[in-house]
């Protein structure tokens, strides 16, 4: 949420407080209530979306890096055992499929990445037995699948949570402009009479409808005036 997203939810959560506090003014009047409700139900919405869009995909990036990892860790293994049965055999063309450096995989692009672990799977596969002897094992042959599986789900799972994140923040954007003039057209129109009958209760309420501008280091604090939707 931007700063004055975040103000403007302060704002609407210092009115549900007032009202909470001061349940003797909702009394036989049943349109207030419900406003109050109405309000109270958007909060909790726009509460639950913040949440949704505090989640990044940091996490899962890190952790495709670490499946990266294992998974070039593991084509090196098996290329390099590849390689010497290759150079054992006098096979020119395993030698050739093999000739994989650890620096050339780091520049492949996560697809090219995947159909490299692939082609070591392929080639490794039906000599198992022989790569015994170069300390290739078929669960290090095995792993090649496996990691290049694991790595390639990784990316519609950070693209998934970064949409969600998006959506969520145009939908913030959304309900709380709706909130605001909902509040402006209702709340503050039912609460006007009691600026005549209870004025103390009524400044309170006055109060609690200020946007608090608050700077993003939270230095400075002053009230100013209703400006009006999130922009």
């Amino acid at each position: 949420m931007t700063r004055k997203e975040i103000n403007l939810l302060n704002m609407l959560k210092s009115v549900v407080q007032f009202f909470d506090e001061n349940p003797n003014l909702l009394s036989n009047k049943p349109a207030l209530q419900a406003a109050v409700d109405k309000l109270k139900t958007f909060v909790a919405e726009i509460e639950a979306l913040e949440q949704a869009q505090a989640k990044n995909s940091k996490v899962d990036t890190a952790l495709k890096a670490e499946t990266k990892k294992s998974l070039m860790s593991a084509m090196l293994k098996v290329y390099a055992g590849i390689t010497a049965h290759g150079a054992a055999t006098n096979d020119t063309r395993l030698k050739m499929a093999s000739n994989v450096t650890e620096y050339s995989l780091k520049k492949m692009r996560g697809a090219n990445l995947i159909v490299a672990a692939h082609t070591a799977y392929e080639l490794a596969l039906p000599l198992a037995n022989e790569l015994i002897t170069w300390h290739v094992t078929q669960a290090d042959i095995d792993a090649l699948d496996t990691n290049s599986a694991a790595f390639n789900a990784k990316d519609p799972a950070i693209k998934n949570i970064k949409a969600r994140a998006a959506k969520a923040t145009a939908d913030i954007k959304t309900r709380l402009n709706e909130t605001y003039t909902f509040t402006k057209n209702s709340l503050d129109a039912m609460m006007l009479p009691y600026k005549i009958t209870e004025p103390t209760a009524y400044g309170q309420y006055q109060i609690a409808r200020e946007i608090i501008h608050i700077a993003a280091t939270h230095s400075k604090a002053k009230p100013s005036e209703d400006s009006g939707t999130a922009k």
